[in-house]
């Protein structure tokens, strides 16, 4: 007794040994694999970088400028005047011969300019958070791709192992058909019908398991994760959650177009102050050394001159129509971020719609399937029974069995699509609270 039950479990472990050694995978596991390794995020977390220096230079303008100026310069003199100065048209023109040296600290400061560096600064830290929402609409677009080759891969994983068993059932019927054919029973053209599904259901493997082998590269290549061939995927999930009824404006793609408005209204002030009178503080400390004959004691020689201080307005008052055709673009570009944001809101909600109606509607079907499901195993019982009593031939209980593994893939298949629907529902309607941590 103890020997035949050794003999049994040593079976049943040599026959689940595959199944308990390979590699298993889910589909929660490859999206954050493909988060915190895909280049493609990489490149968008280099954007927002790039971006926070455009911030840091904006604010740049709050600060005063200080720079240093040397000029070293031989001047010759054409008339013989051996020193003066004359002024035309505001260039100073100088007299003598001699060698010059000149040394100044300049220092310039906005004052006031109505709030404009404000909204320079304003605009760039709202293209920073665009940058930041891209990254959160590029997980997303990746997962998206993630999830339809791994639905693919599930699909083309039970469609190769039903498929595989209606074969044999079908290689059965052919073999029993020739037999009946060669008794004179059965008819040569129903024969040739039975080739020609067996030739079909082997074509369909061969695609399907082409296709299942292409999802898989595709998974690898997505999410930077070598995935093998033999890998075991885990079953997708098939709830809807809460947050995947949001309205479009706390979507990922909502905040982007939403902030791309709020920075198109920022960019439209900015041109209107920028059309007003800027006050600024100007200052100059100077130092000055000369010598008629040697450049180096120019050098040696350079004392304290002057320095200075003052304000300066600065107004355009016209400049050939720039501003107001800038003022123009600007508006139109708001207006056709506007309409965009209604375009996206309607697709948004009736997309929505059409995905739950899908998911319900998937549900409903695998409802039924399984109650035909539940009949046909009844008929296969049925016909089992009558099978053992002689009462029907063995095509027909075959027949019975291939209906029967027909039912449950259309089954298996219908529970792929609506957790498919329901994945991609809850991706596509991710907020900014969703964004994985990066």
């Amino acid at each position: 007794m103890l020997k035949a039950l050794r003999q049994s479990f040593i079976t049943i472990f040599i026959l689940l040994s595959p199944t308990l050694w390979a590699e298993s995978i889910g589909l929660q596991e490859i999206l954050a694999y493909a988060t915190k390794n895909a280049v493609t995020l990489k490149i968008k977390q280099t954007d927002v970088l790039i971006e926070s220096k455009n911030v840091q230079s904006a604010e740049s303008a709050y600060y005063p400028s200080l720079n240093v100026v040397y000029t070293g310069e031989y001047n010759q003199a054409q008339d013989g005047v051996p020193f003066g100065t004359e002024s035309v048209g505001g260039v100073t023109i100088s007299n003598g011969t001699r060698y010059q040296s000149s040394l100044a600290l300049q220092l310039n400061y906005d004052l006031y300019h109505f709030g404009a560096t404000d909204k320079r600064v304003e605009v760039a830290s709202t293209e920073l958070d665009i940058k930041k929402m891209e990254w959160c609409s590029q997980e997303k677009q990746l997962h998206q791709q993630i999830l339809q080759h791994y639905a693919g891969a599930c699909k083309g994983t039970i469609e190769i192992d039903y498929r595989t068993q209606m074969l044999e059932l079908r290689r059965k019927l052919y073999d029993m058909k020739i037999r009946l054919y060669k008794a004179g029973k059965y008819s040569k053209v129903d024969l040739g019908d039975e080739a020609i599904y067996v030739i079909s259901l082997q074509r369909d493997i061969e695609n399907i398991s082409m296709q299942y082998q292409e999802d898989i590269i595709k998974l690898s290549q997505l999410s930077h994760k070598d995935i093998p061939k033999s890998v075991v995927l885990l079953p997708l999930k098939t709830n809807i959650e809460d947050s995947s009824t949001q309205g479009y404006d706390e979507t990922t793609e909502g905040i982007i177009i939403n902030k791309k408005i709020l920075q198109k209204k920022d960019e439209i002030s900015l041109q209107f102050r920028e059309q007003l009178p800027s006050f600024g503080l100007y200052s100059s400390y100077y130092y000055y050394g000369t010598d008629p004959k040697d450049y180096d004691y120019t050098i040696s020689r350079i004392n304290k001159k002057s320095w200075n201080v003052g304000i300066s307005l600065k107004y355009n008052i016209f400049e050939g129509f720039k501003h107001s055709s800038n003022e123009g673009r600007l508006k139109l570009e708001l207006y056709r971020l506007e309409q965009e944001l209604e375009e996206a809101k309607h697709n948004y909600a009736y997309e929505a719609k059409s995905k739950i109606t899908r998911i319900e509607e998937l549900k409903a079907l695998k409802e039924h399937e399984q109650n035909l499901l539940d009949e046909n195993y009844k008929k296969r019982d049925m016909l089992n029974r009558l099978y053992e009593l002689k009462r029907i031939d063995s095509i027909t209980k075959i027949n019975a069995e291939y209906e029967l593994l027909e039912r449950a893939l259309n089954i298996e298949i219908r529970d792929i699509d609506a957790a498919f629907e329901s994945a991609l529902l809850n991706i596509l309607h991710r907020g900014t609270n969703q964004c994985s941590p990066h």
